[in-house]
């Protein structure tokens, strides 16, 4: 069996049938996957198995098959103190913070005391049950370059989650 290449023009709803992305805002573009490279998030990509050009569908997604549950253990304190002096902390900030030797997290600023802010490791959509109305644009098989350059874009995306990132002079968290 090939490998195809898909694009696709979605709409992204909550549970409450708000509106929280979509690929025809601002002029966008589709969004594109090579099948099986797990470039999307893996409810979707099991539920547009098959389906080819022209193809519309209205798809549910469980939050366990999108970015998981909410985590706990993911919103922690941080000392004010702990930021590089130069760091202006604010609601919204993303952090880096390593987590384990050799391995860094991306958290968020979400609240903001006098000498603590609490930060968010979680994805912003965890826990959340995701609702996409998706039409299919093309689906054809994949070229081989296609498929390699969705491979290296994998293998770059774990790099970052493997080995850390950049950070600013006197980063210490």
């Amino acid at each position: 069996m090939s490998v195809r290449l898909v694009e696709f023009d979605y709409i992204l709803k909550n549970s409450t049938g708000e509106i929280l992305d979509s690929s025809k805002e601002a002029g966008g573009e589709p969004m594109r996957y090579v099948e099986g490279a797990g470039q999307i998030i893996p409810g979707l990509e099991s539920r547009m198995k098959g389906l080819n050009k022209g193809d519309k569908k209205e798809i549910e997604v469980p939050s366990i098959e999108a970015y998981g549950p909410r985590e706990d253990k993911l919103v922690i304190e941080v000392p004010l103190l702990q930021f590089p002096p130069d760091q202006k902390v604010a609601v919204g900030l993303e952090v880096e913070i390593e987590v384990a030797e050799g391995y860094f997290h991306s958290f968020t600023v979400t609240k903001l005391g006098i000498t603590h802010a609490t930060l968010d490791g979680n994805h912003e959509l965890s826990g959340e049950d995701l609702f996409f109305s998706v039409e299919v644009k093309e689906a054809r098989e994949a070229t081989v370059d296609e498929i390699a350059e969705s491979e290296e874009e994998m293998d770059e995306m774990d790099e970052d989650d493997d080995h850390g990132h950049v950070h600013g002079e006197n980063c210490d968290h």
